[in-house]
This record gives structure tokens, C-alpha cells and sequence, in this order.
């Protein structure tokens, strides 16, 4: 879920309902679809959520093989 912080001095205003249109004041946390079309508008800014947003990937370790060496 992409999650937008309000930087337009102005505000932010959407209808994701439909019909009646919302404010969002400078400075408020969006979420969802509000926070897509804030974004593309320039109206917002994208947050960045570490827990989320990135995931390490642990590279399986190979190990030699036991033994004495051949001649």
C-alpha cells in the first residue's frame, strides 16, 4: 500500500468517493489511491517504510566437500 505525506502549501483535494470532493491538509498522511493521484499531481511526496519496502535475500552458502584430498 503506497503511503504519501501532503507537501502542497494548499492542500490536496480528490474525490475518491465519487461525487464529493475531500480536502487533505498540508502535512497529512494519505493512503491508497489518494496517495497515488497526490503523487502524480505533485501534491505529495512517496514515504518510505524500511520494513516494507525493502527485503534482504540471504544467498544459500556452499560449503567444500569433506574429505582428504585426491592425488
Amino acid at each position: 500500500m503506497t503511503t504519501a505525506k501532503i507537501t502542497r502549501k494548499t492542500g490536496y483535494e480528490c474525490a475518491p468517493n465519487g461525487a464529493r470532493v475531500e480536502r487533505f491538509a498540508f502535512g497529512e498522511i494519505v493512503s491508497g489511491a489518494v496517495a497515488e493521484w497526490a503523487i502524480d499531481d505533485g501534491a505529495a511526496s512517496r514515504m518510505f517504510d524500511p520494513r516494507t519496502d525493502t527485503q534482504v535475500q540471504a544467498v544459500p552458502e556452499t560449503k567444500a566437500k569433506r574429505g582428504r584430498p585426491r592425488k
